[in-house]
């Protein structure tokens, strides 16, 4: 059965490269509302105006991290609260791990990561 693909995804990287990619595996994947920012800053700006399904957020990022923007959105949002969020990381450490869990994070995948790892932790959230 799989997950929904008509969901808004909210993908949130600073790295255009990998911003890109990104994308492009989820469009590959038949994820067709992707919509992207390039911080976390931004992504919060975008959350105000428009309603997403699922956000993917790196961890490191200038101005708001993905941290940040988890928090903002736990703690500050109203409507969007209880959105999943996957963070996507280079970082592998347990205490990292454990910050994001006591802001709930729904998953995380570990950099470099492959095509099948991405719709498997989607289903996983999502499904």
């Amino acid at each position: 059965m799989g997950v929904n693909k008509e969901i808004r995804i909210l993908l949130v990287e600073d790295d255009d490269i990998n911003r890109k990619l990104l994308a492009n595996i989820l469009k590959t994947l038949g994820f067709n509302h992707v919509s992207e920012a390039d911080n976390g800053r931004s992504a919060w700006e975008m959350m105000q105006d428009e309603k997403f399904d699922l956000v993917m957020t790196d961890w490191m990022m200038p101005e708001m991290d993905g941290l940040q923007l988890l928090k903002a959105i736990r703690e500050e949002s109203t409507d969007q609260k209880q959105i999943p969020v996957l963070m996507i990381t280079a970082l592998g450490k347990q205490d990292d791990i454990m910050k994001a869990a006591k802001l709930e994070i729904d998953g995380y995948i570990v950099k470099p990561f492959s095509v099948n790892t991405v719709l498997a932790k989607i289903e996983e959230i999502l499904g």
